[in-house]
């Protein structure tokens, strides 16, 4: 298992003003974190700060915490059912190892805490300069708890940060195949971009086209997450994918068509023929810093919005909206629109993308009964289908400008919401920037598997196209190069 943790912005914002002094003195606090357990990596999620009171902790050059501060974190995290985060702070930059003495004091808390909470004690250090370093105390045999190191530390808002070890997870050497892209923003953001964990869900028509701008962008490890099949009526839309493709499984035909036109040899593709709500799917997505939303169903982007939320991962999403006019004789109108949701930021139900009522149709399976389906309004958003490939791209290009905004943020400035009008050629961007006052969604923040369990459910649908697509892969095997 890998670790990790992610901070919301604004918690980010408390802590680090309270621990970094201008006195360069060492300082302290608590805090709550919840579980984020993925397929592979397990992430705490800094739910909330303890500051210290009065009398709570002595400093002087280092700094040492009273009994009485201690009983009053374990008893608001028994009643909260959350784990327990130490923090300090040293008077210098980067980084941070710890000391004889920060490891005696953390091998000191982490059977206390492990025995009120029943969850790993959670040390964390940040520098003078805000970077953090991060490690679990896992108990590994009775009265024996060894100290892991996180590889990553994610600040998550309407920006997003990230501090790797570099000693676990060391930024790539610079190739002449990235020359172009680094002359853009620079050696250390692409060292940043290089070592990120981005998911696609969903490989349809933008889907696709995201997996190959990731791979040409210089991300290193990509997760597809898809369980249906290439179908011959895709065709028209399915990003380098021709007639030979007919029936593969979605997940396996990019993984192959990513590595065979990659330019990194480090590429590494995780195919996972899934639905967002069966647990291999959610599980994967979890081990994710990034996710590209390439659905057009309720239901998936119901549970990409919850996952946004409760686990501190970002979300970029978008989709289309074409109809042709009354006659049959031309294009009637015709819009897309990109957004990152996430902390801080306007989610999914609140951007419209989606209502709950056909989230719960869908979950019902009534969105698959071509029964119930032929009753559904014309209007009703499943029989609009009018798409095509242009429409895809353009729609395609604006989440990743979506992406590389949100890592690079450059002059400081907050990339929203876009529409864009293809009647009219007008860009909108004049969204608000929060949630409505009664979205439920806000309060899920940070509260990770307490919201995780309650997402995975059944996909009979997913699981004939991925039973249908598994029988022919083994076909394609006679072909496959």
């Amino acid at each position: 298992m890998k670790y990790s943790v992610t901070l919301p912005e604004e918690v980010h914002k408390v802590i680090t003003n309270h621990l970094i002094r201008e006195d360069r003195q060492e300082d302290l606090c608590f805090a709550l974190y919840t579980p984020s357990t993925g397929r592979e990596r397990y992430t705490g999620l800094i739910k909330e700060v303890i500051l210290p009171q009065k009398g709570d902790r002595n400093i002087h050059g280092n700094v040492s915490f009273n009994a009485d501060y201690f009983d009053r974190v374990t008893q608001i995290a028994l009643k909260k059912g959350f784990g327990i985060c130490f923090m300090h702070s040293h008077p210098y930059p980067g980084w941070q190892s710890m000391s004889n003495e920060d490891i005696r004091a953390e091998q000191m808390l982490a059977p206390r805490i492990k025995a009120v909470t029943g969850l790993p004690l959670l040390g964390m250090t940040v520098g003078s300069d805000s970077t953090w370093s991060a490690r679990f105390w896992i108990k590994t045999h009775p009265h024996t708890y060894k100290k892991i190191w996180c590889k990553s530390v994610r600040v998550i808002g309407k920006g997003f940060r990230i501090d790797f070890a570099d000693h676990l997870f060391p930024a790539p050497e610079s190739t002449e195949e990235f020359i172009q892209t680094i002359s853009a923003w620079g050696k250390y953001k692409q060292a940043d971009i290089s070592r990120l964990r981005v998911g696609i869900v969903g490989l349809g028509s933008v889907g696709s086209i995201i997996s190959e701008f990731l791979m040409r962008t210089g991300v290193r490890h990509i997760y597809l997450i898809d369980f249906d099949r290439i179908e011959r009526k895709n065709l028209d839309r399915q990003h380098s994918m021709g007639q030979r493709s007919i029936g593969r499984l979605k997940v396996y035909a990019y993984e192959d068509f990513l590595h065979h036109n990659r330019i990194d040899d480090h590429l590494i593709v995780n195919s996972f023929p899934y639905s967002i709500s069966e647990k291999e799917g959610l599980e994967a997505a979890l081990d994710c810093d990034i996710i590209f939303s390439c659905v057009d169903r309720p239901w998936p982007r119901y549970i990409l919005n919850s996952l946004a939320y409760a686990n501190l991962i970002p979300v970029i999403d978008g989709g289309i909206d074409a109809s042709i006019n009354k006659d049959h004789t031309n294009l009637d109108q015709a819009r897309w629109k990109a957004h990152t949701v996430g902390s801080h930021r306007r989610c999914l139900q609140c951007l419209g993308q989606y209502n709950l009522e056909d989230v719960a149709l869908e979950m019902g399976g009534s969105l698959d009964d071509p029964t119930y389906i032929q009753g559904l309004p014309k209007d009703y958003f499943i029989h609009r289908g009018e798409n095509v490939f242009g429409f895809s791209s353009s729609l395609a290009s604006m989440l990743e400008l979506q992406f590389l905004s949100l890592l690079l943020q450059p002059r400081g400035v907050y990339y929203g919401p876009k529409e864009m009008d293809f009647v009219t050629g007008n860009i909108d961007h004049d969204f608000p920037d929060e949630c409505d006052d009664n979205c439920e969604f806000p309060q899920m923040e940070a509260l990770g598997d307490k919201v995780n369990l309650g997402l995975i459910q059944a996909h009979p649908v997913a699981a004939k196209a991925r039973a249908e697509g598994l029988f022919h892969e083994r076909g394609f095997q006679k072909y496959k190069t």
